[in-house]
């Protein structure tokens, strides 16, 4: 346990020893341990041997002996996979544990068989054949997964409950106590808890995972959903605020300590699950996953970089970071892994930056503040298109002291959407932009809207400008490609709106927060279900109503082509059956008179069709013609007759008092 064995060590003549030897008891003394935290220690080492073959030359390798077995252990550590030089990187073991394979039995006993246990099917509601989608909602105690069923049950606010928790109330449990999150591609639900994170999945939503984070409070997966990441802002026993989890393995593969200035989420992934990185205060850091060591075993200095974040498509990484003693303030792309800068923009008085990814990753907006006077800002876009030959950018000015409310880009598209004016009367503009072609042009200045936020539908086209806070929940369904507004409608303090994952429904809610909620929202609290045109569909009221989420969709498999196919063949195949659908939908929905009416009408209509079949009869239009001839047509052998008819439909009494007037004498 004492005794260390350094491997691949370089072979030298007999005059050399002496040299390497030195050299190896300087590098296996003092050694640097990196985890948990990076310590510099002193190893007590008694001596280092070098065996050497009959023409004295070193055979590859040494021992070195120590005075103890801690020593031992940290030297070889610190030490295993450290390079000497280009051509020799070691690679070090504690003797002891080289000795117990020699107690390997020469016969290998085959191990017990384990029971397979079935992992569920974490796409299964994908299967659903009414293609319904699923929401969450947290409201007191209870947390409910719902089927989005909003024509087929419009009597129970178009919602069918799929899973509200049943075992973990009949256990006397709550399914959590917190907020809940769905994982990126809707695979899982994560819930909060005090002890840490639990995963839930499959049909019947069963727990999958268990992650043990002591009073965490967030909770962020990977694009891919392989790995997962707590936070606990500094609470529990441990320093370790940060934790990455493998999600399969349910193992943590390293632990950070948060720092004052980090907020959540605090590593942005990219798009492959590959690398993970964090902007500290003078580097961002780029980790590998899943060994989570640096790249290249070093950070990328940058001093004072504010922000870094990913490409959602490219392994491209956006970083800025603010003017200091004189040199401009910088915004780089930087290629990842080689750590190639590609692209570079220089700004002078800068106030703030914003950085902005298209969803697909096809350009990137830098969102700017710049002070032009003491009292003049300035606010401007520089758009960086990432797809074309050189990265060429874009820069949009917007008018003097007309500051930047919003900016959203159009999710499958390459149209954006600017709200700017006053934010004080809430009286704003809405700019809406495209960069189709190799200029960015404006296509549409809609004035004057009481507007502070905007919400593109995932499918494009539709945009809703809302008036959230203050504008007391004011919602404009805009379509983008025909710049029409398509109706008005207002859901009274709402909070939150999130689009469904197909872009047909959108929901708008009154929340509050978990601890503390304010009163001014508790009389609202609840959701309405709206179409994407802006109809209304259902209206749910909920007391202490906490939070509600889509749960969102894998992307899609089908080619570009294969869309295009469908799409064009939607109608000649699909059509008519969508349309039989709807109207059963519809009958089932009216009232019983409505119904009584409507089966009179089609009765009526059948009958109709019947009597024409009939007189188009090949047999009854020949007989026609043999008795009337030339008369068959003749419009004059037909009589109109028109007939008033009085029916009374209803008939109301009314019992009408008169007012009596009563004068009282004066006292006087």
């Amino acid at each position: 346990e004492k005794d260390v064995i350094i491997d691949n060590v370089p072979v030298v003549p007999e005059k050399k020893h002496k040299l390497l030897k030195t050299v190896l008891q300087k590098k296996f003394t003092k050694v640097q341990v990196t985890k948990p935290k990076k310590v510099n220690l002193v190893c007590k080492l008694d001596k280092v041997e070098l065996p050497a073959n009959e023409k004295k030359l070193s055979k590859g390798y040494a021992f070195a002996f120590y005075k103890d077995g801690k020593s031992a252990s940290d030297a070889a550590k610190a030490n295993n996979g450290k390079a000497l030089d280009k051509k020799h990187k070691f690679k070090t073991d504690v003797l002891a544990e080289i000795a117990k394979y020699r107690k390997v039995p020469d016969q290998w006993p085959e191990p017990p068989k384990l029971e397979l246990k079935e992992r569920p099917f974490f796409q299964d509601w994908l299967m659903d054949a009414k293609v319904r989608d699923q929401f969450v909602i947290r409201f007191g105690n209870e947390t409910q997964v719902y089927w989005n069923d909003p024509y087929e049950h419009a009597d129970q606010a178009g919602r069918v409950l799929c899973y509200g928790g049943e075992r973990e109330k009949k256990a006397g449990k709550f399914w959590t106590s917190s907020l809940v999150k769905w994982s990126p591609k809707g695979s899982y639900l994560a819930t909060f808890h005090l002890q840490g994170i639990c995963l839930w999945g499959g049909k019947e939503f069963r727990r999958v995972g268990r992650f043990e984070h002591s009073k965490v409070t967030e909770v962020d997966f990977s694009p891919n959903e392989r790995y997962l990441v707590t936070g606990n802002a500094g609470g529990g026993s441990r320093p370790e605020t940060i934790r990455v989890w493998d999600v399969d393995s349910q193992q943590m593969l390293r632990s950070f300590e948060c720092s004052g200035n980090d907020r959540w989420p605090v590593f942005k992934w990219s798009s492959d699950d590959k690398y993970v990185c964090r902007a500290l205060q003078d580097k961002i850091s780029v980790y590998e996953v899943p060994s989570m060591g640096l790249l290249d075993k070093k950070s990328i200095s940058q001093k004072s970089v504010q922000a870094a974040s990913f490409s959602p498509s490219n392994p491209y990484i956006a970083t800025w970071k603010p003017e200091s003693n004189s040199i401009p303030a910088s915004l780089h792309i930087i290629e990842i892994p080689s750590k190639k800068v590609v692209r570079e923009r220089h700004f002078y008085r800068v106030i703030d930056l914003k950085l902005h990814w298209h969803p697909q990753g096809d350009f990137l907006c830098a969102e700017l503040s710049r002070l032009k006077s003491k009292k003049t800002v300035v606010y401007s876009f520089e758009i960086f298109r990432m797809t074309s030959k050189n990265i060429p950018v874009e820069v949009m000015e917007m008018k003097e002291n007309e500051p930047v409310v919003d900016f959203a880009w159009e999710p499958n598209g390459d149209c954006f959407a600017v709200v700017h004016g006053d934010k004080k009367s809430g009286r704003n503009d809405v700019s809406i932009y495209t960069l189709k072609g190799t200029k960015l042009k404006l296509l549409k200045k809609i004035e004057a809207r009481m507007c502070n936020k905007l919400y593109w539908s995932p499918r494009g086209r539709t945009l809703i400008l809302a008036g959230l806070g203050q504008l007391n929940g004011h919602l404009e369904f805009f379509d983008a490609n025909t710049l029409t507004a398509l109706t008005t409608v207002e859901h009274f303090m709402c909070t939150y709106i999130e689009w469904d994952p197909s872009g047909r429904f959108v929901i708008t809610a009154v929340t509050q927060r978990i601890q503390g909620g304010e009163l001014r929202y508790a009389m609202e609290n609840g959701y309405k279900l709206w179409t994407s045109w802006g109809e209304l569909l259902a209206d749910s009221q909920q007391s202490s109503f906490y939070q509600i989420l889509w749960r969102p969709r894998p992307s899609c498999l089908l080619s570009e082509e294969q869309k295009k196919k469908v799409t064009k063949e939607l109608r000649s195949k699909w059509w008519r059956k969508f349309e039989e659908a709807d109207h059963k939908l519809k009958v089932a929905n009216l009232g019983e008179q409505q119904r009584l009416k409507h089966e009179a009408a089609e009765n009526w209509a059948k009958y109709r069709s019947s009597r024409r079949k009939e007189r188009d009869d090949p047999a009854n239009v020949k007989a026609r013609e043999e008795i009337l001839g030339e008369k068959e047509n003749d419009k004059e052998r037909f009589v109109v007759v028109e007939t008033l008819v009085e029916k009374v439909l209803s008939r109301e009494e009314e019992e009408v008092v008169e007012d009596t007037c009563i004068v009282v004498p004066s006292n006087s």
